[in-house]
């Protein structure tokens, strides 16, 4: 088991946004960093966000930064409040229940066919 995070670049209908990246550790997805458009200039505009599957997301650990490595030492903080209260039951289960959706096949709904 590994104490590192890591970012993947996020990937939704088989697409990607500049800036947009997953949290991963130990292969579970924790969370996501990404750009949010529309704000006005000068407001924080990165949103991130750390949560374990399974458990509720305290305000907290989510919020804005005024750019990446902002949020990223934010997710870092977060995750350090979560990883020791996690248990190896807690770990099994979000790794199976990851697994299993990552084996569901993807159906586009009818009305986004081309």
């Amino acid at each position: 088991m590994t104490e590192q995070l890591l970012l993947r670049r996020t990937v939704i209908g088989g697409e990607t946004a500049e800036g947009d990246y997953v949290v991963i550790w130990d292969e579970i997805r924790i969370g996501r960093i990404h750009q949010q458009t529309g704000l006005p200039p000068g407001r924080p505009s990165v949103a991130w966000g750390v949560s374990f599957p399974g458990r509720p997301q305290p305000p907290a650990h989510r919020g804005l930064a005024k750019d990446h490595e902002e949020a990223k030492q934010r997710v870092k903080l977060a995750w350090s409040a979560i990883r020791p209260t996690l248990t190896d039951d807690e770990i099994r289960e979000a790794r199976e229940s990851q697994e299993r959706d990552e084996r569901r096949p993807r159906k586009r709904p009818r009305h986004w066919q081309d």
